[in-house]
Parts: C-alpha cells; sequence; structure tokens
C-alpha cells in the first residue's frame, strides 16, 4: 500500500496493530486513555451528557465520550443494524478504475433485507 492515499491499516503482527495505530493517532490529537481502569462508569452533567469517565474515583473530563451502547444504560435505543464484510479480491473492480480499495454500498432491498 505504499504511496496510496487508503485509511486502511494492514496488520502485520495481529490484530494488536489497530487499537495501537489508533491510540498512537489519538494521542497525537490529545486523545487521554485510562488503561487498566476496572468499572468504568460515564459520568453525565446536570443536563442528562456525558462529560467524563469515572474509574476508581478518578474522573477524567472530557467534552464528549464514544463507547459501546453497553456504557450507557438508558440512553441509547437500537433502530437498526449493519452488516460489514471486507473481501480481498484477486481482480480490480469494475468501474473503479483500478483503485487500491474501494467502498461498495450494497442497499439492503438489493439483497432481500428488511433490517
Amino acid at each position: 500500500f505504499v504511496g496510496t492515499k487508503t485509511p486502511y491499516i494492514y496488520p502485520l503482527y495481529g490484530l494488536g496493530e489497530l487499537p495501537q495505530s489508533f491510540a498512537r493517532l489519538s494521542a497525537v490529537y490529545g486523545g487521554v486513555y485510562m488503561l487498566n481502569k476496572p468499572d468504568c462508569e460515564v459520568v453525565y452533567n446536570e443536563n442528562g451528557e456525558a462529560c467524563g469517565v469515572k474509574s476508581e474515583g478518578e474522573v477524567a473530563k472530557c467534552k464528549f465520550v464514544v463507547g459501546d451502547p453497553s456504557y450507557f444504560p438508558g440512553k441509547s435505543k437500537v433502530v437498526g443494524k449493519v452488516a460489514r464484510a471486507i473481501c480481498i479480491m484477486n481482480h480490480p473492480i469494475p468501474g473503479t478504475v483500478d483503485a487500491h480499495s474501494v467502498q461498495i454500498v450494497i442497499p439492503q432491498k438489493q439483497v432481500g433485507r428488511r433490517s
């Protein structure tokens, strides 16, 4: 992938490289990590908005919290599902001008999905 402008990462030494790459990029832009912390809980302000994460009495304040819906009980609602796949092809996809990577979106009605 040398010389391409693709956002994809190809791990050479296992999938542990994926969170590591996210961690490094986040640190460059000011991200903060709470590693090896048990029993994390999201902290809310008086308006009910997430404003930090608490563990072992320590609170990391922030402008917004990104996490799995299981971290926000009663604050999220399932409205749909997404099916994803990564396909490694041995030929270019027609109509993509031999691009190194492409994203193909297939509307659910075209594959017979209802939800």
